[in-house]
């Protein structure tokens, strides 16, 4: 048996809150399929489920995972994710490319980055 992985679920305390955060900082747009309990936004072959912390199954604390987002201009990522109040890093230069490292509105930690080609 094979899966594949197609939603990924955070625990937030503000869906809307963190549906506008996310739309602004990386472009994702609402997902195709919607829930009146959650936020669901299309993350690219990815679906982003924002569930509000008292919902049933939701972890009591946010945390505990790393979303990396691939971006064309770490500089420009890291500009909006200041601009949307979001605790941000310094842009760090490897040999594979760049990043910067973030947390959104509830504490998940980011990493925003742009490999060398």
């Amino acid at each position: 048996m094979s899966g594949q992985l197609k939603n990924l679920t955070l625990a937030v305390r503000d869906p809307a809150a963190s549906r506008a955060f996310y739309r602004s900082v990386f472009g994702l747009l609402d997902a195709e399929r919607a829930s009146p309990e959650f936020v669901m936004l299309d993350a690219g072959g990815l679906t982003l489920i924002l569930q509000p912390l008292d919902a049933s199954g939701a972890q009591e604390r946010p945390g505990g995972v790393e979303l990396g987002f691939a971006v064309p201009d770490v500089a420009a990522a890291r500009d909006a994710l200041l601009a949307a109040g979001a605790p941000v890093g310094e842009l760090q230069r490897m040999g594979w490319g760049e990043a910067v490292d973030a947390r959104d509105l509830d504490g998940h930690a980011l990493t925003v980055y742009r490999q060398r080609e």
